[in-house]
């Protein structure tokens, strides 16, 4: 059963109002309101139940012309209106048609023409509503692009149409774009956003074959064809940088383009993925405007996120094991203290190398679980070493950025100690040179607490900063740690010696140990003697080795 349209009467005249009652009442539910003003009263009243509403032109207080104008820019300006009056001429019709009226009835009223154009215009409405809602189901309804869902479509469709053709994909978004709406409020940021439409359609236009569209807030996306020619793709995304940056004085704008070529069979959700990693290579990089698609890097993305995955089990499970590398003195080539080094026996993979999964675990924090892991497991073992009686040489273990910024950094590791009743000196701190020169200030701070409790304090990597000679003067540490990778294996060795060579001396000249680490060959151990190195570490003595390993040959005396 069909439900009953409600027609709206805006009349003064109650016994026009009656007449029209008695014509409609067994088809319409009516309802009725003495001038304009009443009328929106009704419309905010019973708003979408109002199918359609027939106007009175003269009334008190508020006329249908006023009615008409007012309406126009309303959210009800697509309610069908017929206007009725007695004043029938040609000027009369033409204004209020002009104003937005559906349709005209002369009074007095013919009640099959009422009836009929009564149907008409609730059926032409329909239709328009259908439309309309058919539009906005395909449009973005900010920029009037196709949304996503039709834009994929399209590009489905013009990619199967025309099996010959080769196109790229691409996905572009601004930069900062919350940042310039929080500067300049949503509104400039939607007309930011529609004059990026408008260039989005004109650099898509020029091909005979496009499909484009807004995905989602800033983010935009494009198929076009592709010829090959990766300089011209690359100047075409640079001037739509241009124009886009062109638009806010003294405000820089920027944008990122992700591009991928198109495979045969390819979904086209599987081509926006590929090209928002495309996207995501020149993200906030300033002046780097379109990223490539690479297979070997998404492969690379997806072991990250496999790693991800399996990270906080492999530490329930104990999958990390800690390895320790020794450091032995040039002076007698003796052991005199290794290195805890962390590897992780995955159950299924195998061994990870610690560069595959390191990196991942400095990026998103979850190092600071895995340096306590380590920090802990090897005060257990020396622990385990001063129980039975040995004298062991202190281990080092390495701090990471994450675990520095930690303002409690010193009591975690004073607490791990006493836990396991250990001497600090049995214990050193390594802390990479790259994140020291981060902030030397907070990190002095960091390291004078830490010396105060009785650590040891290692710079690693030392020498991988511009800065690094500079600043030493600067660092209150103990030991510097030099890695070889200064002396080339083939060209240039001499230049690599003579700069290894400094930094021995000015290390010497302040008091500081050195220890250089990556020793493979008798010529490095030889040159870094005569150098005055202190304590060399690497595979030419010793690689990485499990702790019972060491412990056996390192910690065990040889006469027991």
């Amino acid at each position: 059963m069909n439900q009953r349209q409600t027609i709206l009467i805006v009349e003064d005249e109650k016994i026009n109002r009656k007449i029209i009652t008695k014509v409609l009442g067994e088809e319409y539910d009516l309802l009725e309101a003495e001038n304009g003003i009443h009328g929106f009263n009704a419309l905010e009243r019973y708003d979408q139940k109002i199918s359609a509403i027939l106007l009175d032109l003269t009334m008190p207080i508020m006329d249908g012309y006023e009615f008409l104008k007012r309406i126009g820019t309303s959210k009800w300006n697509k309610i069908p209106i017929i206007v009725m009056t007695g004043d029938a001429n040609p000027e009369t019709e033409k204004e209020v048609l002009d104003l937005g009226a559906w349709d005209f009835v002369p009074k007095p009223y013919n009640t099959q023409i009422l009836k009929s154009r009564l149907v008409s215009a609730i059926s032409k409405s329909k239709v328009d509503v259908y439309k309309q809602i058919h539009h906005m189901s395909e449009h973005d309804p900010l920029t009037g692009l196709h949304n996503r869902q039709k834009m994929f479509a399209n590009t489905g469709k013009m990619i199967t149409d025309y099996p010959e053709q080769e196109f790229v994909f691409l996905k572009a978004d601004l930069d900062h774009f919350s940042l310039y709406n929080t500067t300049f409020g949503e509104e400039d940021g939607n007309d930011l956003l529609v004059h990026y439409a408008d260039l989005i359609r004109e650099f898509c236009d020029v091909y005979e074959l496009h499909a484009y569209g807004r995905i989602s807030a800033d983010i935009f996306c494009a198929c076009i064809p592709w010829d090959g020619d990766e300089k011209r793709l690359r100047n075409q995304v640079e001037e739509l940088n241009r124009r886009v940056d062109a638009y806010k004085a003294d405000y820089v704008l920027e944008i990122s383009v992700g591009v991928c070529v198109v495979e045969k069979g390819m979904k086209v959700e599987d081509l926006y993925h590929r090209a928002s990693f495309g996207a995501k290579k020149c993200k906030n990089r300033f002046g780097v405007h379109l990223g490539t698609y690479s297979k070997e890097e998404i492969e690379q993305e997806a072991e990250n996120i496999a790693i991800v995955n399996d990270m906080q089990k492999a530490l329930d499970e104990e999958q990390f094991v800690v390895y320790i590398q020794p450091k032995f003195n040039l002076l007698n080539d003796k052991v005199c203290g290794g290195e805890a080094l962390v590897r992780w026996k995955h159950p299924v993979k195998g061994l990870i190398s610690p560069g595959r999964f390191i990196p991942v675990f400095e990026q998103n924090g979850f190092i600071s679980k895995v340096d306590f892991y380590v920090w802990e497991h090897t005060c257990k073992r020396i622990h385990e070493w001063v129980e039975a009686g040995y004298q062991p040489d202190p281990i080092s273990v390495n701090v990471s950025r994450v675990s520095l910024y930690n303002p409690h950094l010193d009591k975690v590791l004073i607490e791990l100690i006493e836990r396991y009743d250990l001497s600090p000196e049995l214990l050193e701190l390594e802390i990479t040179e790259s994140a020291y020169m981060t902030s030397p200030g907070l990190m002095n701070g960091v390291v004078k607490k830490l010396h105060q409790a009785g650590f040891t304090i290692l710079i690693d990597d030392f020498g991988s900063e511009y800065s690094s000679l500079n600043t030493l003067k600067n660092m209150d540490i103990d030991v510097l740690k030099i890695d070889m990778k200064f002396i080339p294996k083939e060209d240039d060795v001499e230049k690599g010696e003579i700069i290894i060579a400094s930094m021995i001396k000015m290390a010497k000249w302040l008091g500081v140990t050195v220890i250089c680490e990556g020793v493979e060959t008798r010529r490095e151990r030889d040159f870094l003697e005569g150098a005055g190195c202190d304590i060399i570490q690497g595979f030419f003595y010793a690689k990485p080795m499990p702790k019972d390993e060491y412990e056996k040959n390192y910690v065990i005396p040889w006469n027991v």
